[in-house]
Formats: C-alpha cells, sequence, structure tokens
C-alpha cells in the first residue's frame, strides 16, 4: 500500500492507496507527526510513502518512514514525474502545483485539464492532453484579498468569506464579500476561455480548502476533487516503483 502525505500551508492531508489506486483512507491534520503515522501503520500494511511539501524540511518524519517503509519519495524538481514539463525554472514550481497536474493526468489522461487550487494562493495551472505541463499562474488566495482591502485601506473591515447567493453586495460588508469571492469567479471563467482558445476543449478540476465558495456557482462548468493533490502523489509515486 501507499502513504501518499501532502503538507500544505495550513493542513496536513494523508492518504492510503491499494494497488489498484484506490482510497483506502483519508484525513485533515493540522500538522504531521509521528504519533500520526503510527496510529496509520497499525491500520495499514504500508509499503511505500511520498511526500510532498510546501513548508521546512521534514528530516524526523522522512527519518521515521525510511526506517519503517521500504520505499520513500520526497517530491521535489528532481523527482521522476510521468509527463513532460516547459517550466523553465523547476527548482521553484511548488510541489503541490506540480502533483496537481499529475493527478489531472491520472483522472483525465488524453484531455488537456486546467487545475484552479484554491488554497492561501490561488494558482491555475495546465497539462496538455499530450501530457506536458505548460504553467500557470499564481494569485493571491481569497484571505489575502480581504486581508488586502483591510489592510491598505483606511476604512473597509476584516470581513470573512461566506457563501454567495447573488453578486449585487447591498452593503459595505457584502460589497467586498462579492467583490472578492465573485471577482475569483470570473478570473476562473477568464482564464478557462483563454485555454480554450488556445487548446480547444479542456477539462477544469477545482480543488483546495477554499474551492467550496465556488462549486455552487460553477457546478456546470468544472469538476471539483478536494484529494487531487493526493492522487498526483499516488501516481508519481507509482510511476517511480515501475
Amino acid at each position: 500500500m501507499n502513504l501518499c502525505i501532502d503538507v500544505g500551508n495550513t493542513q496536513v492531508k494523508l492518504g492510503v492507496y491499494d494497488a489498484k489506486s484506490s482510497l483506502l483512507w483519508f484525513s485533515k491534520h493540522p500538522q504531521l507527526t509521528i504519533a500520526v503515522l503510527k496510529t496509520l501503520f497499525l491500520k495499514f500494511d504500508i509499503k511505500q510513502a511520498i511526500l510532498s511539501s510546501v513548508r521546512v524540511e521534514h528530516a524526523v518524519v522522512l527519518t521515521f518512514l525510511e526506517q519503517h517503509l521500504n520505499t520513500v519519495l520526497q517530491l521535489s524538481s528532481k523527482t521522476r514525474v510521468p509527463l513532460q514539463s516547459q517550466y523553465q525554472t523547476p527548482e521553484t514550481l511548488g510541489n503541490d502545483r506540480l502533483a496537481a497536474v499529475a493527478g489531472a493526468n491520472a483522472l483525465y489522461p488524453n484531455e488537456g485539464v486546467l487545475v484552479m487550487d484554491a488554497g492561501t494562493c490561488i494558482t491555475y495551472d495546465f497539462i496538455t492532453a499530450e501530457a506536458t505541463y505548460m504553467g500557470g499562474s499564481i494569485l493571491p488566495g481569497i484571505t489575502m484579498r480581504f486581508q488586502a482591502l483591510h489592510e491598505l485601506t483606511a476604512k473597509l473591515p476584516l470581513i470573512e468569506p461566506v457563501h454567495l447567493e447573488h453578486f449585487i453586495g447591498t452593503s459595505t460588508q457584502t460589497s467586498i464579500q462579492t467583490g472578492v469571492l465573485y471577482g475569483v469567479l470570473h478570473e476562473l471563467r477568464g482564464f478557462k476561455l483563454q485555454y480554450e482558445q488556445e487548446f480547444g476543449n479542456i477539462k477544469v478540476i477545482v480543488t483546495g480548502g477554499d474551492a467550496s465558495y465556488f462549486e455552487s456557482q460553477l457546478k456546470n462548468e468544472i469538476f471539483a476533487q478536494p484529494k487531487l493533490v493526493l492522487i498526483g502523489l499516488n501516481k508519481i509515486l507509482n510511476y517511480n516503483l515501475q
């Protein structure tokens, strides 16, 4: 069995996959700890693991994994991946972005896929039907946008995101909320249109912790997949085990 570990800016996601790439276990944690891993090892016969992190090194955790498993990969720009890349600075490419497009290709092989990851930052990444990663865009996440409106102006309050029903704000609070959230919606539709003009019909996958704010408005236009990075990590791990 494979253990896939996705360490993001605010939380850790764990997934255990069997030989057929079926997800057997999924959990989220604020931190990656030895205690959490020990619990998983008691539940499952895990033989391999892959770790992707946007934070600092995890030397203690990696040492523990290496002591207990046959194969342990830490995703980096030097890791073999089942795709070609046009990205000119692979050493600066976020591991989560790389894993996400690998996951998109696993779900929709032979199709062009645009991935929107709505996390601390919002990223857009595109992989072609021929499994070539073209690159993408990095934008402020919705929390950053709310904070910027508050911190860079004299009077605008700090507002929390909500699930909106209408695009017109009828107060300062709802005007900020609609401005940020519907602004992101129109960004996504604009990026989708540009990629379609360049590459023809494409799939669009939305993932990340803030994806739920957009799913209802986009339900007929996109596919929501909150575990996309884990799916990609599992594909990368299996590719390296061949």
